[in-house]
């Protein structure tokens, strides 16, 4: 027994010994540095300078540069900056091999052992010609940085950054071609860059996903080689849609509040134990409209005398409609409202109806739109410009706007967070009749449905925005900036945004905002 335990144990000491000499895998090492950078050569490695150009021996920038090692197999790699140069610490007594772009062995330099070498080596690389991949109307391509433009075919170098000018990986471009359904697309790299060779003699308008047709450019047909570089700042997709997906995280949140409070006023609809608020729900449940309409008076009298002892008596108790709206009723006597009355809105209806209601309002026949983004459509059914869900009543006398408030309550919902705000706004704008701008009354949480028929509206409008306590939704920005309007929270009038220029900042509450090519994007938090 014995003997053979010590047979099994001399087998097994080769296998221990060899997987004890069994190299590590090799490493990878990123460096990046160029000429200007303050780099040193040390006692135990050299400072290697790979410089790569093209048969025309014109340096080529921005193209990925690998060293590897042969005894190890560690890489080295790093990006050619403006000079087609970058530099390497690497041990010093070892041979080397240098790759650039797709040619992974150029060529091998031996540096020598010595303390404080520095070496130099210039590398010619040949790029692969670019392919194409067409579906449909939509054309993929792979471009080498150390492409070169063509007599057909403009080099188009883009590079695309985030705000703090830190390369944006992963964002799609669209390169449309004016009268064609054609479409170029590129994605760009870790570096933020993408190229592309797009045909001469046609105009082609960039975007990206949030920002369609940013600029278009002229590509004019001639023998001269061409190139055109873009630059061009911006939050990202990927962060723009986390945003979206925030907003509607905290809808979602509201609505589920919204749907208990419906439950416990159909149980309070049972035994007609009402307080003076939820007028709305009050009337739907079965409440009498007598008696609904007396609470709404005795309330907006108490209100009254509220505003009379403290003139931020609104802000104070966290009432935003009323706030904004009181705060400005000299100046807004002309002004049509426009009201959000999806569910997650709920808490703000009381809001609307009381400031309707004697006496802050009394004798004023203004008309008043609300909308429900749809009545009860399924979302997917939901259609741009026709998602419905509108209602309208020409007199906002107290009882004809708590039973219009009351049709739309029950018309629908909302169901997903965007809302139909623009359309709502358009319908609203020719009913104007002697009044001259739109108030539009929004849920902060909720992205717009139907931005992109913005462009449609000639009209100013103010936004009143419900929920700003995590900052301003952009879109409501955007809205009010490019109409000549205004924005309106709790605390703050915002009413010179048609005055910022892109790139410009503004500060609302707690937050700071850019203009960033036609649209507001919130940069940082003070």
């Amino acid at each position: 027994m014995k003997k053979h335990l010590a047979l099994s144990l001399l087998f097994a000491l080769p296998i221990l010994l060899g997987a004890q000499t069994t190299p590590p895998p090799p490493d990878t090492i990123y460096q990046h540095w160029h000429a200007g950078q303050k780099v040193e050569p040390t006692k135990k490695e050299a400072l290697l300078k790979v410089t790569v150009v093209d048969l025309d021996r014109r340096k080529i920038p921005d193209l990925e540069v690998t060293v590897v090692q042969t005894s190890s197999g560690n890489v080295w790699r790093g990006a050619t900056g403006k000079f087609g140069e970058v530099y390497f610490l690497v041990p010093a007594g070892s041979e080397y091999r240098v790759g650039a772009g797709d040619e992974a062995k150029i060529e091998t330099i031996q540096i020598p052992k010595d303390t404080y070498v520095r070496d130099n080596l210039t590398i010619t690389h040949l790029a692969s010609e670019f392919t194409e991949e067409v579906h449909g109307d939509t054309i993929f391509q792979r471009v080498s940085v150390a492409q070169t433009p063509t007599r057909e075919r403009v080099l188009v170098l883009s590079s695309i950054l985030d705000l703090d000018d830190k390369p944006i990986e992963g964002e799609v471009l669209y390169f449309s071609m004016e009268k064609s359904r054609t479409v170029y697309v590129a994605v760009t790299d870790a570096r933020g860059k993408a190229a592309l060779m797009l045909p001469k003699g046609r105009r082609y308008c960039f975007s990206t996903e949030i920002y369609p047709n940013l600029k278009c450019y002229e590509l004019p047909n001639h023998d001269m080689a061409g190139q055109l570089k873009i630059t061009f700042n911006t939050i990202g997709t990927k962060a723009y849609r986390a945003r979206e997906a925030e907003r509607a995280r905290q809808a979602a949140i509201r609505d589920s509040l919204y749907r208990l409070d419906r439950m416990r006023d159909s149980l309070l609809a049972r035994t007609r134990q009402y307080d003076e608020d939820d007028f709305v729900h009050q009337l739907a449940f079965g409440g009498s409209r007598d008696s609904v309409l007396k609470r709404i008076e005795r309330r907006s009298v108490r209100d009254r005398a509220a505003i009379k002892a403290d003139p931020l008596y609104f802000e104070k108790t966290g009432q935003v409609v009323q706030a904004a709206l009181y705060r400005l009723r000299e100046r807004w006597k002309n002004k049509m409202i426009v009201t959000d009355l999806t569910g997650s809105m709920s808490p703000y209806m009381d809001q609307v109806i009381l400031w309707h209601a004697p006496p802050f309002r009394a004798g004023r026949r203004q008309p008043l739109p609300v909308f429900n983004d749809g009545d009860n459509t399924p979302d997917e059914q939901k259609i741009i410009g026709k998602t419905g869900g509108l209602y309208y009543t020409e007199n906002a006398q107290l009882d004809s706007l708590l039973d219009k408030m009351r049709q739309t309550a029950e018309g629908g919902y909302g169901g997903d967070g965007p809302e139909n705000d623009l359309e709502a706004l358009l319908a609203a704008a020719p009913r104007l009749r002697g009044l001259d701008e739109l108030v539009l009354v929004a849920d902060n949480y909720s992205d717009c449905r139907d931005i992109e028929l913005l462009a449609r509206l000639k009209i100013p409008v103010h936004v009143v925005l419900c929920g700003t306590s995590e900052g301003v939704n952009e879109q409501y920005l955007e809205i009010a900036w490019k109409t000549n309007g205004s924005v309106h929270t709790i605390e703050q009038d915002i009413e010179d945004l048609a005055q910022l220029a892109d790139g410009a900042t503004i500060t609302i509450g707690a937050y700071q905002y850019k203009v960033s090519r036609g649209k507001f994007i919130r940069v940082t938090r003070l």
